[in-house]
């Protein structure tokens, strides 16, 4: 490095949004020399940012530098650390640089205008390496790579955003004489005034940018001194908000979460249970980090999502600003709310409120080409709300009295509410994500798109009897007529399956465990099936030893409980013997499926130990106070153990089912059914129907299912968890520009959900329309390479 010049520019560090409470201060910390001749108010912050900093709700400490860094107390309790130097030398520049690293890595912003300000070491005299000085200034999307030149006649501008860095004048290279070559070190950089040597072949130098750690503006390029007169050529206002609060350049989302509410902590979870499997990137604001919020703090987000049950003190302004800047807000909690009616298109509050039964949501909210619910059976608590005449009401109660969905245009922007308190119960998990991607112009969401069908307590054990409402034998049901026909159904619509080896249906927890059931049907039938399916390439995994749910914990279902963990060994052994002895080592089951769906982490841990071949376990996603539920995703004391939880059962589409179905294709992305031989035998599950009913009933389903989601990809359990991990592998970036949506993957495979209000697909780069929805504004992409390029247009 030849020139002694000093390389510029001024450091805003602001503490980001993604990381936990205490990080929302009003306070900025703005750090001068005073061997600079500078003071707490004679310095270019307090001239030239203070102002627009005051404006943007920040109160701002000034520190000297030349007494040292700051403290991490002071650190941590501000907001930004703002810097602006007006020469290159310091003392201990390495410590200072090793700071505003430290400071980065706790998630702060870092912003450089001006003068470095740690260019030389002022004790020594010697100049900071280029590659430890490139070690910060990476972090701010551009590296240093000299090539200094004051010619201003070799300069010259490739490219500017003149609202951004020619404010009160014109840029001038000539004029400003001052060259030095940049690179960009950040795909996502934003980039407002980038200049060129016309003596060199290489790409144009970004002299002033900002990326989401926050900016950098070189000197010469900020401000000019005309007639004794400073003209600002950066916009410090404009400068700024893209710095601290840039703005969303794909999707992302806040959720303003109240995380002390038990209701509101069990929606958080499963809220966040959908983004991270639609691969969403999300920020959790809780309400401790409400007093230090200011109104732009919403600026890096394509929608919000509040899980409030009242106001709890968030000022009005942050959402009046979010949405007068065009923001989306989905409010998932019906609460009371007062400060923030107006901004979530509610009128006027009741007096008082009763429980509601049933809802019905209108076609035209949730993705599907034929998609309504009218489910009679549900009860809710609604909210106090009561939306503005002009809202659009998406959804009721079963009456049709009670809103339960509301949109409502609200200033420049757009809220959709949900005016109940369901939202604590796994089952809704796809109204939740769905909601998101309805309210945002383009809402795009990563899916499995998976169909998976298991077939529960199959083969099982046959007693030779006759049971109501048949008039032949339990075993000759099953073999004869239940069993071809689910077998030449699923078959004909395409529907790979797993069934699931149940031995007993004894309650035994105790040694000795005994063996006989499983052989007492005639003709050995349920042997035989077992042979069959195996020989037939049928995926085959184990339900249990019997029906007793692994687990020490008593529950009304779970009526027979183990006393240890070593009786339920006793007994996964006895399984594990029986089914080599019947099926040979070679086809060792490599899922489970829990009985009851039921299973706690001393069964995992049992079942682990005895059959290492398992690789997963299927449960319910949503218990109810029924034992320990599941989220899909590996195991976390067996990572090897992919937990898949189920979504819906039965032979009958009625409301009840159907709600499921669909919340779970559009949320977890996959419809994943059980079926059980026996329920034509239970009076509840059979809903008093024959098996022709049931059969046709089935039939119903698939093709409901089909109709309006026939994009899934239909397989076995095995090769179901094994799609479901590489799809947790593979890494997703989401950004927009316009009615440009672009989508980076890892790997080609991956299908995408996309909602466009009013708009259509004109054309896509890099992967293919897999289904285009004709009665909704929604299409499922595939990606075929590793950038997606969909271009958007209005409908005609």
């Amino acid at each position: 490095m030849k020139r002694k010049t000093a390389l510029c520019a001024v450091i805003f560090i602001l503490v980001s949004m993604m990381v936990s409470a205490g990080d929302f201060q009003k306070t900025v910390l703005a750090l001068y020399k005073s061997s600079e001749g500078q003071t707490a108010k004679e310095n270019e912050i307090y001239f030239y940012l203070s102002n627009p900093l005051k404006e943007m709700g920040l109160k701002i400490t000034y520190w000297d530098i030349d007494r040292g860094l700051p403290s991490k107390s002071l650190t941590n309790q501000t907001r930004a650390v703002i810097t602006w130097f007006r020469g290159p030398s310091m003392r201990r520049p390495y410590d200072y640089l090793d700071y505003i690293d430290s400071v980065i890595d706790q998630g702060k912003k870092v912003v450089v205008v001006d003068n470095f300000g740690a260019y030389q070491d002022r004790d020594t005299g010697d100049y900071v390496l280029p590659l430890r000085m490139n070690t910060t200034l990476d972090r701010l999307g551009v590296m240093y790579h000299g090539d200094w030149t004051q010619d201003g006649s070799k300069i010259k501008i490739a490219s500017k955003v003149p609202e951004m860095v020619e404010f009160q004048g014109k840029q001038n290279p000539s004029s400003s004489a001052f060259f030095y070559r940049f690179i960009s070190s950040d795909r996502k950089l934003k980039t407002w005034l980038s200049i060129k040597r016309t003596d060199r072949d290489y790409d144009p130098s970004p002299v002033i940018v900002t990326n989401r750690n926050g900016g950098f503006a070189l000197s010469r390029y900020i401000y000019r001194v005309e007639n004794g007169k400073v003209t600002l050529l950066l916009n410090p206002s404009l400068f700024l908000e893209e710095a601290l609060f840039p703005k969303a350049s794909g999707e992302n989302i806040a959720i303003l979460a109240d995380v002390n509410d038990s209701a509101g902590k069990k929606i958080l979870e499963f809220t966040e249970s959908n983004f991270k499997r639609a691969k969403i990137p999300y920020t959790v604001i809780s309400t401790r980090d409400f007093r230090g919020m200011v109104p732009d703090d919403l600026n890096p987000y394509s929608a919000i999502g509040l899980i409030l049950n009242s106001d709890k003190g968030l000022d009005t302004e942050i959402l009046k600003r979010y949405l007068d800047k065009g923001g989306r807000i989905v409010s998932l909690y019906g609460g009371r709310y007062t400060e923030l009616m107006p901004y979530l298109g509610i009128g006027s509050n009741r007096k008082a409120i009763r429980d509601s039964t049933g809802y019905r949501i209108k076609k035209g909210f949730l993705s599907g080409e034929d998609v309504s619910i009218n489910d009679r059976s549900v009860e809710w608590r609604p909210g106090y709300g009561i939306p503005v005449s002009s809202a659009r009401i998406l959804a009721t109660d079963y009456s049709g009295r009670i809103p339960l969905v509301w949109s409502a245009d609200v200033r420049n922007g757009k809220v959709l509410v949900w005016n109940w308190d369901n939202f604590i119960y796994g089952e809704y998990l796809g109204y939740i994500l769905e909601s998101f991607l309805y309210v945002q112009p383009v809402g795009v969401a990563a899916t499995p798109a998976l169909s998976i069908m298991y077939i529960d307590d199959w083969p099982l054990p046959m007693y030779n009897v006759v049971k109501p409402p048949l008039k032949i034998t339990d075993t000759e049901f099953y073999s004869k007529i239940w069993w071809p026909d689910i077998k030449d159904m699923l078959a004909k619509e395409g529907l790979p399956f797993t069934s699931y080896v149940i031995f007993n249906y004894n309650g035994t927890t105790k040694p000795p465990f005994e063996t006989g059931e499983f052989f007492v049907a005639k003709g050995n039938a349920a042997s035989k099936i077992g042979y069959e399916e195996l020989s037939s390439g049928y995926d085959v995994g184990l339900h249990g030893y019997n029906h007793v749910s692994p687990t020490l914990t008593k529950t009304e279902i779970n009526a027979f409980t183990w006393s240890s963990v070593e009786e339920m060994e006793f007994a996964f052994n006895h399984a594990k013997i029986e089914w080599i002895r019947l099926f040979g080592e070679y086809s060792l089951p490599r899922t489970y499926v829990a009985p009851h769906n039921i299973i706690s982490q001393d069964g995992i841990r049992a079942l682990h130990h005895v059959f290492p071949t398992i690789k997963s376990i299927s449960t319910v996603r949503s218990g109810e106070g029924e034992g320990e539920v599941y989220d899909f995703g590996p195991n976390k004391e067996f990572p090897d153990i992919y937990m898949m939880p189920r979504m819906t059962s039965g032979y009958i589409l009625n409301e009840t089912a159907r709600a499921d179905i669909v919340s779970g294709i559009l949320g977890p992305g996959l419809w994943s059914h059980f079926i059980h031989p026996d329920d034509i035998f239970d009076q509840h599950r059979s809903e008093g129907k024959d098996w022709a009913g049931l059969k046709a009933d089935f039939l119903d389903m698939i093709t409901y299912v089909k109709k309006n989601y026939p994009w899934l990809k239909s397989m076995n359990a095995t090769d179901g968890y094994r799609a479901m991990r590489k799809y947790d592998e593979i890494g997703v970036d989401y950004s927009s520009v316009g009615n440009t949506v672009k989508i980076r993957v890892r790997e080609p495979g991956i299908y995408f959900r996309l909602r466009f209000n009013g708009k259509r697909i004109l054309s896509v780069k890099g992967g293919s329309v897999v289904y285009s929805y004709r009665s909704t504004d929604a299409a499922v992409i595939k990606a075929e390479g590793s950038e997606i390029i969909a271009v958007l247009g209005r409908k005609e």
